[in-house]
């Protein structure tokens, strides 16, 4: 017998209004990163994340197993594209729910659905997270981890003490997975978690005994072990196909970035290797002087003067209305601008890593749309804080629409043309020796479609390892070509086969008969 519909607990009304314009704001944006994503197969970093999401490989340090283990599972379960595409797709999904989490979350801290929507598609439409929502890339994964774990600390701190594990166990789960993917997140992320967690279990009716209290502790920290379990994955595929000669990551039996010959070795990768080592170190004045006015430049490019100010001024106010929310905003801001600032001169996309910075400045934004409208209210002309909102969005999707140009890469087919005009160019058993990011398009094909698989694409660059000596050395017998620019081959005899300004195709001359 069913209850009585009088009897039935109701879903507040407030709880359905935020969960449908969430639901929206998600949609919406999909619609868009997928409608813009890249369409195939990329370079560099984003291609080997294609091919080795695909392939259950292990990608570059810190290997990112949470991305790579998606990034299978959406190859698995997308009916249509191609792989690449499909990886690139959970992109898309991760920035999508960004959005949508973050307008939950800026619904909490604001009040009020209007200014959040402000901040919503600042935040949506800034070009550092669209770029990162139509790539094939680890940054919007990351956010995604940012704004969950905010909005889970924060529903922990709202509700009732005696039900703080409930809300602190997703908390816990999602600061594991997000150890797992990136340092950025134990940087900005990790700490709020300790602190929201310190601060739940302090509040009066929290622990209402010693044991109660152990209880949560191992609870919490056992959840947040679950979390790490990603860790697993590289571990598990070293025991499937390890050890490696230390060659050729790992292939011809399977892409193993590094090519692994010890379990220390695979633990090295995951704490980043000689990748990572000795990319920190104090800046001198100058460099953080150019480091700050790169990270001004960068909010400037994303959020444009209005969202700018509109930041500032929200900044503000929120330090003086909620300083908690301030705090820990504010330690998201500047503890990104200290991995920025000690980021050393080997790493060339700084810029890339400014992503979490966007997550404070949106919620500022929309704080500040909330105070501008208070001031603007009347009791006589109470139209004219609807007016300033609509004025605020309508500004906020003009700047928007400006980087439409540095963002949208639908029609991005470039990465495979060069790869297959390479490839019918190469008489049979060919070499290529070539850059990481020509390499990683040209394993793609060769890995996932089996386009030439008589052809050995060997990815190295001529600084780690001189690509004549290369070539003499490990190919004598075979013909070799080049890929790069005319400064990857100089002092090589070569000849010219593909001029293209993306990069070039060179064949390396006959080697005399003794």
């Amino acid at each position: 017998m069913m209850a009585p519909s009088c009897l039935r607990p109701r879903i507040p009304r407030e709880h359905v209004l935020s969960a449908t314009f969430s639901v929206l704001l998600f949609a919406v944006f999909l619609l868009v990163y997928g409608a813009t994503a890249a369409p195939d197969v990329l370079s560099g970093d984003s291609a080997e994340f294609q091919f080795a999401a695909t392939l259950s490989g292990v990608p570059h340090p810190t290997t990112y197993p949470l991305a790579t283990i998606m990034g299978h599972l959406a190859t698995r379960l997308l009916p249509f594209g191609t792989p690449a595409w499909r990886v690139t797709m959970v992109s898309a999904l991760c920035a999508a729910l960004t959005v949508a989490l973050f307008a939950l979350l800026a619904r909490r801290v604001i009040g009020k659905w209007l200014p959040v929507y402000v901040g919503a598609l600042a935040l949506g439409f800034a070009p550092g997270l669209w770029n990162a929502a139509t790539l094939a890339e680890i940054y919007a994964l990351l956010a995604l981890l940012i704004v969950a774990l905010a909005l889970a600390l924060h529903r922990a701190l709202e509700n009732p003490a005696r039900r703080v594990l409930a809300y602190l166990a997703p908390a816990a789960l999602i600061a594991g997975l997000g150890c797992t993917h990136h340092g950025l997140f134990v940087v900005t992320a990790l700490p709020l978690f300790v602190a929201g967690c310190d601060a739940a279990m302090r509040r009066d009716g929290a622990y209402p005994s010693l044991h109660a209290s152990a209880i949560t502790l191992v609870s919490v920290a056992l959840w947040f072990l679950i979390g790490t379990t990603p860790l697993i994955y590289p571990l598990v595929q070293f025991a499937r196909f390890g050890p490696f000669d230390g060659l050729d990551y790992g292939l011809p039996r399977h892409y193993f970035w590094g090519a692994p010959q010890s379990w220390w070795d695979v633990v090295d990768l995951l704490t980043g290797g000689e990748v990572r080592r000795g990319i920190f170190q104090f800046p001198d004045a100058a460099s953080a002087l150019s480091t700050i006015q790169m990270v001004g430049r960068r909010l400037w490019f994303e959020f444009g003067p209005v969202g700018v100010a509109s930041g500032v001024v929200g900044c503000i106010v929120l330090a003086r209305s909620s300083v908690w929310v301030w705090r820990a905003s504010a330690w998201v801001f500047f503890a990104t601008l200290t991995y920025l600032l000690l980021l050393g001169p080997a790493v060339g996309d700084a810029p890339v890593f400014t992503l979490p910075m966007l997550l404070p400045w949106a919620l500022w934004i929309g704080v500040g749309a909330d105070a501008l409208t208070r001031r603007a209210q009347s009791p006589r002309a109470p139209w004219r804080s609807v007016a300033l909102i609509a004025i605020l969005v309508a500004l906020t999707l003009g700047w928007g629409a400006t980087r439409y140009r540095v963002s949208a890469k639908q029609h991005l087919w470039l990465y495979r043309e060069f790869a297959t005009a390479t490839f019918s160019v190469l008489p049979p058993d060919a070499v290529v020796i070539t850059h990481w990011e020509q390499g990683t398009t040209l394993l793609y094909l060769r890995l996932v479609e089996g386009v030439r698989p008589d052809v050995w694409i060997d990815v190295v660059e001529p600084g780690d390892d001189p690509w004549f000596e290369r070539a003499q050395r490990r190919y004598p017998d075979r013909p070799v070509y080049f890929v790069g620019q005319p400064d990857s081959v100089a002092g090589i005899p070569v000849d010219l086969v593909i001029d293209e300004a993306y990069a070039n195709v060179y064949r390396l001359r006959s080697r005399p008969a003794p």
